[in-house]
């Protein structure tokens, strides 16, 4: 249940995003990537911490009782500029464009993405198990202890930072 509330919340803000970022403001050719070959990533460790911060949001807010509340809010944010994001670039750059969000926004989202649903699946539940030991209830059913996940996050969050690194760069290029 608690996964599906998640989903929900990526799927609507998703759908806002992509109606948002569509706009037909956007006149073709009047954007250009960065640098000088047409696409330039920066170091590793800022593409790390920049795929980390949806994740580090939800840590914080896991340690909160308001993190029931505000978690699946930022859920629905990060599939709104995602869904923005790629909207806008593939209305920016037509032709090419669809490809180009795949490339720079999709290949690291693969990783990103489900590590998000992962942490804010045990964000939560841990959030409801405070909620429910402040107000001296016992913790619902369905949200015990989780354990194993931090690993997988972690690797699939390198995963992520190592794609938009090394290979986003490189498909940018075969793609303009």
């Amino acid at each position: 249940m608690l996964l599906l509330v998640l989903a929900a919340a990526f799927v609507a803000g998703a759908a806002a995003g992509a109606l948002t970022g569509g706009s037909d403001a956007i006149q073709p050719g009047e954007v250009s990537l960065p640098g000088a070959d047409g696409y330039e990533s920066a170091g590793f460790a800022r593409l790390l911490l920049s795929c980390c911060a949806y994740h580090l949001f939800v840590l914080l807010f896991s340690t909160s009782l308001l993190g029931v509340l505000i978690i699946p809010a930022a859920m629905a944010v990060r599939g709104f500029t995602l869904a923005c994001s790629a909207a806008y670039i593939a209305a920016a750059y037509p032709g090419k464009g669809p490809a180009l969000a795949l490339a720079v926004l999709g290949l690291p989202a693969i990783f990103t993405v489900p590590s998000l649903f992962v942490a804010a699946q045990a964000g939560v539940s841990f959030s409801l198990r405070l909620l429910a030991s402040y107000s001296r209830r016992p913790a619902p059913a369905g949200f015990a202890r989780q354990g194993g996940g931090a690993a997988a996050v972690a690797a699939m969050l390198l995963a992520a930072a190592s794609a938009e690194r090394w290979l986003v760069p490189a498909i940018v290029r075969l793609i303009i």
